[in-house]
């Protein structure tokens, strides 16, 4: 049972990793664009430009890290299959930008990827450290 929770848990976060790349440019910046601000004024930041980047950038980050960790959590019992799990997150990650071709006003950004595979390699190595 726990094992296709897991699963289903895998494939719930890839849904909602498509689901957020679905929405076009304007939708995905007011949705940063609200963290944005509220980071901002928290903080007296004045260079918003930067503080999006970086809210943005961190979003694809802490997305992945998600990912990798319910993927390590799937794999938990079968030790060496545990690094599929990279794989599986650098594929996701590159389908997932490949996917915002096809959205108005995306675009595909390798960075993007490299962002996502950090986060979810990160994830799964800190998983397998603390859950041998």
């Amino acid at each position: 049972m726990k094992k296709k929770c897991s699963v289903i848990l895998v494939i719930l976060w890839m849904l909602f990793i498509f689901v957020m790349s679905s929405f076009n440019a304007g939708v995905s910046s007011n949705q940063s664009g609200k963290i944005v601000n509220f980071i901002a004024t928290l903080f007296n930041i004045h260079n918003v430009r930067m503080l999006s980047h970086i809210v943005r950038k961190s979003a694809h980050f802490i997305e992945y890290f998600i990912l990798g960790l319910c993927v390590a959590n799937m794999f938990s019992k079968f030790h060496k299959l545990i690094y599929l799990g990279i794989i599986i997150c650098f594929l996701y990650a590159v389908s997932d930008e490949l996917h915002q071709l096809f959205v108005l006003g995306r675009s595909c950004q390798i960075i993007d990827i490299l962002i996502d595979i950090v986060g979810a390699t990160l994830a799964i190595v800190i998983f397998k450290k603390h859950y041998k």
